[in-house]
Formats: C-alpha cells, sequence, structure tokens
C-alpha cells in the first residue's frame, strides 16, 4: 500500500473516530439542552407546581458546571473511560429516578442532582483529551467544532422526536425511549476511551505533562492566559443563556407570531452548528486570541445594531437568531485550543472544567437577572445592555491573550536578562 493509500486511511479512521465522539459528546449536551421540553410535562407527572421544575433545571445547570472539575481531577486519578461510563450510568438513573418521582424532592435528586452530575462527567474536556489521544494534538481543533456540532445537531433532532413521542404517548413512554440513546453511550465511550494511556504507563512528550498533582493545577490560576479567558468565557455564558432563556420570549414581546418566533430560534440553532464547524477549521489556522476578540467583540455589535436600529420583523428576527447563532458554540473550540496549548493534555479535562463552571455561573446569573429586569422595566433592553457591556469587556480581555510563539519569546527574554 502506498503512501497515499495509507493516509487515506489514516483520514478515514479519524473522521470515524470523530463521529463516535460526537456522538458521545451529543447525546449528552443534547439531552441536556433539551431538558425544557419535558417541564410541564414533569410538573403534571410529579403533581408540583412549574417553578419547582424550573428550579430543579436551574439546580441542573449549576451542577452540571460544579462537577466538572471534580470530574476532570477523578479522571486524572482513575481514567476518563470511568469517568465517562459513570456519566452514562448517572443519566441512566436520572432518568429511571424521574419516572419514579412523585414529589419535588425525588425530581430534585433525578433532575437536578444525577443529571447534573451525569451531563458533566460526560463533559467537553474529557472527551476531548480521549480525542487528542486518538487522533494527536494537529487535529484537535476539528474534532473540537465536529463536538460542538454535534450538540446542536443531536438536539435539534432529538427536540421534535421527544415532543412527539410526549404528545403521541406520554411522559413515562418518551421517558423510557431516552434509556435507549444512554445504554449506546456505553460501547461508543469504550471505543472513544481506546487510546487513553494507562495511569501507570503515560507517554508523554515531556516531564510537564506527567504532572498530574493538584498543585500543578492551581498554578494555572497564575497563568495569564487562562485569568483572561476565565473572564471571556464567564461573559459567555451570560450571553448564551439570554438567548436560550429570553430570546423567543423577547420575539413575541415585539409582536412577532409565536410560529414565526420557534422558527427563527430553529434557524439560531442551525447556525450554531455551522459557526462551531467553521470556528474549528478556523482555530487550527490563526491566533485563538485573535479568534475570540472577534466573537465576543461581534456579539456586542450585533446586539447594540438589532437593539437600537433594526426594525423588528420576522425578517430581522431571523437576521439577529443569525448572527447570534454563528458566535453561539464558535467560541468553545479557541478556548480548548489555548488551554491545550498551555497545558499537558492530562490537565486539559480539569481545567477546561473550571472555564465551565465559570461559564455556568454567568448562565444563572442571566437566567436570573433576565426575570427580575424584565418585571422591573417591562422589556429586554436592561438585559442586553449589560451583555453588550460584558461581551466587549470579553473582547478587550481576549485581544490580550498573546500567541503561543510570543508568550514564548517573552519568557526566553525574562529569563536571559
Amino acid at each position: 500500500m502506498g503512501h497515499h493509500g495509507e493516509r487515506q486511511m489514516k483520514v478515514q479512521a479519524v473522521i470515524a473516530f470523530g463521529l463516535l465522539a460526537c456522538i458521545l459528546y451529543g447525546l449528552g449536551a443534547g439531552l441536556r439542552s433539551d431538558i425544557g421540553i419535558l417541564l410541564m410535562p414533569l410538573a403534571a407527572h410529579c403533581g408540583i407546581a412549574y417553578e419547582d421544575v424550573s428550579f430543579c433545571i436551574a439546580v441542573m445547570q449549576i451542577v452540571f458546571g460544579a462537577t466538572q472539575p471534580f470530574f476532570g481531577i477523578l479522571a486524572m486519578c482513575r481514567s476518563n473511560r470511568f469517568v465517562l461510563f459513570l456519566g452514562a450510568v448517572l443519566l441512566g438513573l436520572s432518568v429511571v429516578g424521574m419516572i419514579e418521582a412523585t414529589s419535588f424532592w425525588q425530581l430534585m435528586l433525578a433532575l437536578g442532582i444525577l443529571f447534573g452530575g451525569g451531563a458533566g462527567a460526560l463533559s467537553f474536556g474529557l472527551i476531548l483529551t480521549s480525542a487528542i489521544y486518538f487522533v494527536g494534538k494537529r487535529n484537535a481543533m476539528i474534532i473540537s467544532g465536529m463536538l460542538n456540532a454535534a450538540a446542536g445537531m443531536i438536539g435539534f433532532i432529538l427536540s421534535p422526536v421527544l415532543q412527539f413521542l410526549i404528545s403521541s404517548f406520554g411522559l413515562i413512554p418518551a421517558l423510557t425511549f431516552l434509556l435507549i440513546p444512554i445504554a449506546v453511550l456505553v460501547p461508543v465511550l469504550w471505543v472513544v476511551t481506546s487510546r487513553d494511556p494507562a495511569k501507570a504507563d503515560i507517554e508523554e512528550a515531556d516531564a510537564k505533562d506527567q504532572d498530574t498533582s493538584l498543585s500543578s493545577l492551581f498554578q494555572a490560576f497564575h497563568n495569564r492566559t487562562f485569568l483572561l479567558l476565565i473572564a471571556g468565557f464567564s461573559t459567555c455564558g451570560f450571553h448564551m443563556v439570554i438567548i436560550e432563556s429570553h430570546l423567543f420570549s423577547q420575539f413575541v414581546f415585539y409582536g412577532i407570531d409565536g410560529g414565526d418566533a420557534s422558527w427563527a430560534f430553529s434557524v439560531y440553532g442551525i447556525a450554531t452548528i455551522l459557526g462551531a464547524l467553521a470556528s474549528g477549521y478556523v482555530s487550527s489556522l490563526l491566533p485563538k486570541g485573535w479568534i475570540l476578540g472577534f466573537l465576543y467583540g461581534f456579539r456586542a455589535v450585533w446586539v447594540a445594531a438589532y437593539l437600537f436600529l433594526m426594525p423588528k420583523t420576522v425578517l430581522t428576527a431571523v437576521l439577529f437568531a443569525t448572527g447570534l447563532g454563528f458566535t453561539g458554540d464558535a467560541t468553545v473550540s479557541p478556548t480548548a485550543g489555548l488551554v491545550n496549548e498551555h497545558f499537558s493534555i492530562r490537565q486539559v479535562a480539569t481545567l477546561m472544567g473550571f472555564l465551565f463552571l465559570c461559564h455556568q455561573v454567568g448562565a444563572f446569573c442571566s437566567a436570573w437577572f433576565g426575570g427580575i429586569l424584565f418585571t422591573a422595566t417591562g422589556n429586554y433592553t436592561a438585559i442586553w445592555l449589560i451583555d453588550i457591556a460584558l461581551c466587549l469587556f470579553a473582547s478587550i480581555m481576549s485581544w490580550r491573550i498573546q500567541p503561543l510563539r510570543r508568550v514564548k519569546e517573552t519568557d526566553v527574554s525574562l529569563q536571559e536578562k
């Protein structure tokens, strides 16, 4: 077999592996993004108030973010495979718990704790690091874009399926159906982690990559690039949950028909898929700090243009949703790429977990403040003005991230002095 044939087989193997990794991450993320479809049916099933189920979902979002650093550390001590398998088990127990729940506290355990923990274990960072072990760092950004696109694609597909099952057969059959894709996660994660190094046989390029102590992780909080990433990614959560929680209602508030608003919102979902794929590709070519600076800055300009310049019609709602979608998940790939460049591969999952924790804190504040400010002012302008300011701040912080070559040159010059 010639060199061209070997290369073609290698590319095919990377694509096949990437698709399996996408199934693993996409199912976990897709289930989490579509959980709102179950809100009203769960309230009726458990005999509790709508706001109580909403609170369980809010707790789930916080648990999802808070458990990721813990699961990253656990993966360093055990293995990615162990943690990902634990995540699939927790999701399965969560679905069974929701089927059996008849009270607020039972639903809180099933939906808030078990589901949040399961989603946290099936985290982007862990699946990305397993992918890097398989495809190499050179292809990491392509896989990163594919993972984010898969989350949007599977969520987009799963949403009408769940809605159909609930409306046709009821909540219990719909929840039982969810056990099938969760069961599929087990053989998929086994393949995805097939090239993870054994704990006692880590083959890394340098000694730094073998340092998996907690002290080495906390040193990241003295790293300039990581601190700038925290500043930007925290605002990302604030921005995204305004869209997920309030954008549909805002379109209706502007007098747009509910059906048209729903269509515009679906366009947003498609645009996030395209934006994630494009970001993964571009992140392999350009300095990632520049990409983040542009994405956060574009968000601020785009929101301001819609609020103050565009007429509030169906067409502009679709345009606004499209622009938001292209930048929605696009920040994850360059963020993950910078973490991968500056830190050991064994640390990536935990440090990405810390970033997603900050992301979810911003998300919690956005969901909460959005409702408070709308009640106080009667419109959505105030929450978007805060978002514009935060996006501008994130853009400035991201432009300050130096390309890795310049960082190394600076370190050498300081040592010479």
